[in-house]
Order: C-alpha cells, then sequence, then structure tokens
C-alpha cells in the first residue's frame, strides 16, 4: 500500500510542473504578442502626420501622439495631464468648455464631424485645424473618454486663400478684378445708410494700336505700369480695380470729385517707357454719384460705362482726359443710337437712303462743274437723320462700306438715266473700309459697266485721315482705280493727318481743302495767309483745288484772288435729291 501509494505519488509529482510550464509559455507568448501589438499600435501611432490627443471627459489629456507635439511645439509631459485647452486660444477654449458640458452623458454630440478651429502653438502663433472628435467604446461603468484626431490647415487655408484672392483680383495688377469690385459694391449697397461715393470708369485710349504695336505682354507691362500710378495717384480712394482690359475702377469719397479732373491729368502727365519707347498715355472716363445714382452694383456698372461710351465720342484734347458724369438722358440717347445702327442695315435694303448732290463751281462764271453725292436717310414716317449722326454709327458697326456701296450704285444709275454732263463728274465718299474690302477695284470696274457710265464720270473722295493711315494694299487698289480713269480726291484737306513730305506722294488728283480754313478769312489777315499758304502748295504739286464750304460772296472773292478756280457751299447751291439736281434744265452750265 505504502509503494503504491509513492508510486502515485511519484507519478504525479513530476507532471504539475509541466503543467505549469505550459501555462506560462502560452502566457509569455501573449504578452509577447501583446507587447509587439503594442509597439505597432505605437509606431502607428506616431507615424500618423495628423495629431492624435486623448482626452476625458473633463478635458484632461491622457496621451498624445509625435505629431501633436510636433505641431503645437511642445513635448508630451507639458501636454499630457493639462488641459486640452492649452493646445487653444482663450478665446476657442470658453466655446471648448460648453461643447464638453454639452458631451455629458445622455446628450447627443456630433461626433465624427470636422469643425475648423483656431489652434494655439507653443510661441504663441495661432494655426487652423480641423478637429474631428470621436468617443472610444467602453463598458458601463467606465468613464467616457475621447480621441481628437487635428489636422493642420496652413497650406490648405493658404491655397484657399490663393485661390479666393486670383478670383477676386487681376493677375497681372494684383487689383481687385471685375468680381472683386461687384463684391464690394454689393457690400456697399447692403450698409443700411452708405456713405456718399464716386464710381469712376476709367479707360485707356488706343489700345488697339498698343498691343499691335508692342505685343499683349508688353502692353500688359504698361497696364501694370499705369495701374501702379492709380494707386499713387489715387492713394486715398477706397478702392481701385481693374475691370475688362484697358479698363479701371476708382471709388473715391464724393468729396474729393472735384479733385478728380486733376488726378487724371496727373496720371497721364508722363510717358510710360516701354520697350525703351516713351509711350504718353490718353484716358477718359465716365462717373456715378453712389449711391444716388445706381440702386445696385450692377447698375453702377453699366450707368459708369454709358458716361465713359458717351465721353468716348467727344473730341480729344492733348494732355486732358475727357470725363463725362452720367446723367438719365443718356442711357435713352444710347438706346435710340442702338435702334438706328439696327435699323441701317435695314434701311440700306429698303431704299430708304437717298442721294442728295451738291454741286460744284467754276467760280469765275459760276458754271456747275461737277457735284458731290450725300448720302440722306428718310425714315418710312417723313423724319430725316442727320448725316453726322448715321455715318458714324455706320462706321461704328461696320456698316459704312454697305452704305457707300448703296450710294455709289444709285449715284451711277441716277447719272445713267439723266443728260447731265459726262464731262462733270459726280463724286462719291468712300472709306479705308472700302479699299481694304476685297477687290474693289472690280466693284467699281463692274457698277461703270451695268450703268454705261464712263470712269472719267466718276470722282471718288477719301478724307485725308484714311489716306494718311492708309496701308500699301490700299495705295495699290487705288492705283487699280485710278488706271481705270476714276478721278481720285482728298477730302478735308488740312485737317492735319498728312505730312508735308507724304503729301507728295499721295495717289490723289484733287485736294478739297476744308471749310474750317474759311470761317474767318473776312476778318483776320492770319487766316488769310494760311489759306494762302494751303493754295500755293497744292498749286505747286500740280492738283487741282476745289474748296469747300463757301457761305458768302466775300469768301468768294477772297477765293479768285488767292487763284482759287473751283468751290463748294451754300453759296451757290444747297444740296437737293439727285434726280431734282441731275435734270435741272436751268442749271448753270458751260
Amino acid at each position: 500500500m505504502r509503494m503504491t501509494s509513492e508510486g502515485s505519488k511519484g507519478n504525479g509529482g513530476p507532471q504539475r510542473p509541466t503543467r505549469l510550464s505550459a501555462v506560462e509559455d502560452k502566457l509569455s507568448r501573449a504578452l509577447e504578442t501583446i507587447e509587439a501589438q503594442r509597439r505597432q499600435l505605437s509606431t502607428v501611432f506616431n507615424a500618423v502626420n495628423d495629431a492624435i490627443v486623448v482626452v476625458d471627459e473633463r478635458g484632461i489629456i491622457e496621451t498624445v501622439n509625435d505629431a501633436t507635439c510636433k505641431m503645437f511645439g511642445r513635448p508630451s509631459f507639458e501636454l499630457v495631464h493639462h488641459s486640452v485647452n492649452k493646445l487653444m486660444p482663450e478665446s476657442v477654449a470658453i466655446n471648448h468648455d460648453h461643447y464638453l458640458r454639452d458631451s455629458r452623458p445622455h446628450s447627443k454630440p456630433s461626433f465624427g464631424l470636422p469643425r475648423t478651429l483656431a489652434a494655439l502653438h507653443a510661441n504663441g502663433r495661432q494655426f487652423p485645424v480641423s478637429i474631428t472628435l470621436s468617443e472610444i467604446p467602453r463598458s458601463v461603468d467606465e468613464p467616457r473618454r475621447f480621441v481628437a484626431t487635428i489636422r493642420d490647415m496652413t497650406h490648405e487655408r493658404a491655397r484657399e486663400d490663393q485661390i479666393r484672392f486670383l478670383a477676386f483680383h487681376d493677375d497681372a495688377t494684383k487689383l481687385p478684378n471685375r468680381h472683386g469690385i461687384l463684391s464690394y459694391l454689393e457690400s456697399y449697397f447692403a450698409a443700411p445708410i452708405p456713405p456718399p461715393m464716386l464710381f469712376v470708369h476709367i479707360s485707356l485710349n488706343n489700345t488697339s494700336q498698343l498691343t499691335a504695336c508692342f505685343g499683349i505682354e508688353e502692353f500688359e507691362q504698361l497696364v501694370v505700369a499705369f495701374s501702379q500710378r492709380l494707386k499713387r495717384v489715387f492713394g486715398t480712394a477706397v478702392l481701385i480695380g481693374r475691370g475688362f482690359g484697358n479698363t479701371f475702377h476708382v471709388v473715391m469719397p464724393i468729396e474729393e470729385s472735384e479733385s478728380l479732373q486733376a488726378k487724371l491729368v496727373s496720371v497721364v502727365a508722363e510717358p510710360i517707357e516701354i520697350q525703351d519707347i516713351a509711350v504718353v498715355v490718353d484716358v477718359c472716363a465716365g462717373t456715378v454719384s453712389l449711391p444716388d445714382q445706381a440702386a445696385d452694383p450692377r447698375q453702377a456698372m453699366h450707368r459708369a460705362a454709358a458716361a465713359l461710351m458717351e465721353v468716348k465720342s467727344t473730341t480729344p484734347k492733348p494732355g486732358l482726359p475727357r470725363m463725362h458724369a452720367y446723367m438719365p438722358s443718356i442711357i435713352n440717347e444710347m438706346s435710340r443710337r442702338t435702334r438706328l445702327v439696327h435699323n441701317i442695315n435695314r434701311a440700306i435694303e429698303d431704299r430708304e437712303f437717298s442721294v442728295y448732290l451738291q454741286p460744284k463751281v467754276d467760280i469765275t462764271d459760276g458754271s456747275w462743274v461737277g457735284a458731290e453725292a450725300l448720302a440722306r436717310w428718310t425714315q418710312p414716317d417723313g423724319s430725316m437723320i442727320s448725316p453726322g449722326e448715321f455715318i458714324p454709327l455706320a462706321e461704328q458697326a461696320g456698316l459704312v462700306t454697305a452704305l457707300n456701296r448703296h450710294m455709289l450704285s444709285q449715284t451711277l444709275r441716277s447719272l445713267a438715266d439723266s443728260d447731265w454732263s459726262r464731262t462733270a463728274p459726280l463724286a462719291v465718299n468712300i472709306s479705308a473700309q472700302d479699299l481694304s474690302s476685297q477687290n474693289f477695284d472690280e466693284v467699281i470696274a463692274r457698277l461703270l459697266e451695268e450703268t454705261g457710265v464712263p470712269a472719267s464720270a466718276l470722282e471718288l473722295e477719301l478724307t485725308e485721315r484714311d489716306m494718311a493711315r492708309g496701308s500699301d494694299a490700299i495705295r495699290a487698289t487705288i492705283d487699280r482705280i485710278r488706271e481705270q480713269g476714276v478721278t481720285i480726291a482728298m477730302d478735308d484737306f488740312g485737317t492735319g493727318y498728312s505730312s508735308l513730305a507724304a503729301l507728295v506722294d499721295l495717289p490723289v488728283d484733287i485736294l478739297k481743302i476744308d471749310r474750317q480754313f474759311l470761317r474767318r478769312i473776312e476778318d483776320r489777315e492770319s487766316d488769310r495767309r494760311l489759306l494762302k499758304t494751303l493754295v500755293t502748295l497744292v498749286q505747286d504739286l500740280g492738283r487741282t483745288i476745289v474748296v469747300e464750304g463757301v457761305e458768302t460772296e466775300g469768301q468768294a472773292a477772297f477765293l479768285q484772288q488767292m487763284g482759287v478756280r473751283f468751290a463748294q457751299g451754300f453759296l451757290y447751291a444747297r444740296p437737293a435729291p439727285a434726280i431734282a439736281v441731275l435734270n435741272d434744265p436751268s442749271r448753270p452750265r458751260k
């Protein structure tokens, strides 16, 4: 019995340590696994770029990752066991305390949704962060704990600010662009009582020529230099912005409006140097008083633009920027002009434009030696539109070529159906646009052939401005027309576009001296000397002279003394319908 009992003890004794060892091995391996997982989680925890902060329900920090220390510039021992408010500026910390109170048990805080807040760096710098808060799962008897994932939004905010800046500012000048100007005006009109302001729409003139001369990039350099001048001169302005292309906008206190002209003069006083060339800039401006003359931003922009368009129709004065203040009549006038432009093309098709003729005379005997064809527009209601109004509109709308061809055709057909002498040519006005159009010389030849009118009975008048600015291609077209036997006359001679050197080579047969040289020749010796100089110059060049605008016997007498033979004006005959002139049996003849 003893042996069996001892044997039993002997058999069971060695097994207990073996079982304990196995359990210890399992426990050791489990601990190693847990430690490995802990290290792995710690590595991941600290490898995350976003800051991770674990806090209890009182807002006391329990742990942070390395990114938190780096983001906030603090070691972990300055954060752990401290209030999370240490990471926030005071204004945000107060709100955060309220947020924590709202997150007590049984409340429903909005976890999982990012919030953008201001954070506080150890050096006192505030920076934007995005925070997402999550609650750690727990048992019923465990305290609540939260995980805050924090992302530094400094670079994102900078990119957003840059995008926003580009959306509301001009890239070249850095001034507010049209959207930025409208944004300012929206805020202005939203004020309960907007302060009185002057809204100025400024335009750089001759930009098409400048762009063609220097190129787009160089023109932008000019615009930048001009914008810098605006900022310097209009330093007290509330806003300076760039609109489309060559336009700028200034918002200034209304009490400074009297200084606007002087400021604009200062802006253009000195040339702007581009490619070692001193470019003289010219501007004009339209103004609107705010808030009296506009109810919203777009109306302010529209009415300032209308005032600008009105001033552009006026004659420029060297060194003196043109300005025009908005008036309600401007919009009405612009609407009327727009309707006229719309009606010009229809009027050509409906033959509302008719030919009037004003005779040219030989002042030695009063005989008619030709006539100038003038366009007259009679509307269906019998009212007439002045040529001084519809011709510039036709030029602006690109309809002058169609109008001139209509006049040319009607004039030749009227001549073909009359007994008017073919040795007294009829003059028809044309423009550089006509000569620039394709095969204009062939159009002339075809019309002459269709009507049976000899080329010698036709005279084409081109203004001195168009002649002086004509390209080589235009001059080649004029040469081909002259070869047909058609006479070419320069209208408005002496108005200042031609140089004397260029005059020698201009392909013209007749020079028509402008009426402005006649106005005061009866009263002023200096005007008589000037006209005599022009007459002598033209005679020396071997060109025929016609003086326009003769209205008095005194003017005619002075012209005869100067050796002028041909003239045109109310003294001899007023314009009349072509049929009446061409078929007038009492007309003075050679």
